[in-house]
């Protein structure tokens, strides 16, 4: 027997419920606008035609606004027969845009280049969608990005030989390039010091397919916003300031 689908317009729309709001940045009161509803269901019937079970579904896709700030985003919900068992009821939700009180924000870091702004954005969009290997590998490549805008090629890394005996070497993998910004004054000592956790976690991710934590990576990108204001933002803001204050200056009391 063939699938039968059965489509209706707005049988969900004034439907109320509880859901999270990115703007409020809460769970929020939300109500449906519009919906499109769709109940499907394939029969299963043995050979003389008798229907002894079938697969069953439903969809609902709905326009929703959250009744704090009137945003409208958007909500499927759905149900499937075969996804039952003792702990779920087969019911499942997803909103669009992907959000939750876990979702990180963009900063805008508008003085940045375009690769490290563009590799900023993939990275967080990594670790709101829960890919936290190619987040880790993402931290990696704006800390990657950033040694090639200052023009950092190596820098002293202390070595540490079988003896127990200390020397200094110059390297050009990242962890020399790190302390190359450390060398040039780019950065203070205790960043680049906190940027090698980094670039050991992303190591960790790239080459032993670790999974860092939704904590580690949080506290991660926390610090590399920080780094990147500090570097491209802060500077720019400051000689704004200045010219300001020229201008100010200029104009005749």
């Amino acid at each position: 027997m063939s699938i039968s689908i059965q489509k209706y317009e707005n049988k969900t729309k004034d439907l109320k419920f509880k859901c999270y709001c990115s703007d409020c940045k809460r769970e929020t009161n939300q109500i449906v606008m519009q919906s499109v509803d769709v109940d499907a269901s394939e029969p299963y019937s043995d050979e003389s035609g008798n229907v002894y079970s079938s697969v069953d579904w439903v969809d609902h896709f709905q326009i929703i606004q959250c009744q704090g700030c009137d945003t409208l985003t958007f909500r499927h919900q759905s149900w499937f027969s075969e996804a039952q068992d003792e702990e779920d009821d087969g019911t499942s939700v997803k909103l669009y845009p992907i959000r939750s009180d876990k979702f990180r924000t963009l900063m805008d870091h508008y003085y940045a280049t375009p690769k490290i702004r563009r590799i900023y954005r993939e990275t967080i969009e990594c670790f709101n969608n829960e890919s936290f290997t190619l987040c880790a590998s993402g931290l990696r490549a704006i800390i990657e990005g950033i040694c090639a805008d200052k023009q950092i090629a190596d820098g002293p890394v202390n070595i540490i030989g079988k003896d127990g005996a200390s020397s200094i070497k110059r390297k050009d993998n990242l962890e020399g390039k790190i302390a190359g910004l450390a060398e040039k004054k780019i950065l203070t000592d205790s960043q680049a010091a906190i940027l090698h956790q980094h670039r050991f976690l992303g190591n960790d991710a790239i080459h032993e397919l670790n999974i860092p934590s939704y904590d580690e990576l949080n506290l991660a990108i926390d610090i590399v916003e920080h780094i990147l204001v500090s570097l491209y933002e802060m500077p720019r803001k400051a000689e704004e300031l200045i010219q300001m204050k020229k201008i100010r200056m200029q104009k005749p009391k």
